[in-house]
């Protein structure tokens, strides 16, 4: 499955109940109830380690887990996910389904989202002469992201985090200028988008 290295794939159930056991204040009441709506099913199916893949692990990564979780609808919430990232207390790679659709997800100082696949279109590929940087290979996978040179991946990470919300602040200003009907306050409008382009070309 996704190309996974036969020596890696394994089958293991989570069951939500240790989920619940875990963070019994973050999941408790309303928050299980809709932790429970959305999560259907939660599988191990890979396990990425120097015994299996014959890569050097380290200090900071001995094992990238990869976890199906199946869920009940498309309109997950991203803590319920991370909540799952969590539980293992080490790097996990996630591919949420639902239907016939999968979605790569992993958690790196936040939750980070790649697009909704069918399960032809996504291959999971292990690059790198240690588990850490395959590690950071894969982060830069799921968050279409390159790591520039002189940058950390958690330096990238917050760099991406940073245009992707003047990106947001520069569509909402636009949309906001367009609906505008005095001239000055249009005025402004535009060079706050002005300014925030800008920002986003300086970064």
């Amino acid at each position: 499955m996704f190309n996974l290295p036969k020596r890696t794939q394994i089958k293991k159930n989570i069951y939500k109940k240790a989920i619940y056991e875990k963070f019994p204040k973050e999941l408790s009441g309303s928050k299980k109830e809709a932790f429970d709506k959305e999560i259907k099913k939660i599988t191990v199916i890979g396990e990425i380690s120097e015994s299996s893949v014959n890569i050097k692990a380290t200090e900071d990564v001995r094992t990238i887990f990869v976890v199906l979780i199946e869920l009940k609808t498309k309109d997950f919430s991203n803590h319920n996910i991370s909540h799952i990232s969590r539980l293992f207390g080490q790097q996990i790679l996630i591919v949420l389904n639902f239907c016939k659709e999968y979605r790569l997800a992993i958690y790196e100082t936040k939750l980070l989202l790649g697009d909704w696949k069918n399960e032809d279109e996504i291959s999971i590929s292990l690059q790198g002469l240690d588990l850490s940087s395959v590690w950071e290979n894969l982060v830069a996978q799921v968050a279409d992201i390159t790591i520039e040179e002189g940058n950390s991946l958690v330096d990238q990470i917050d760099k991406e985090s940073k245009k992707e919300k003047l990106r947001q602040l520069i569509k909402a200003t636009e949309k906001k200028a367009r609906k505008e009907q005095q001239a000055k306050k249009k005025i402004e409008l535009f060079q706050q988008i002005k300014t925030y382009k800008k920002e986003l070309e300086d970064i």
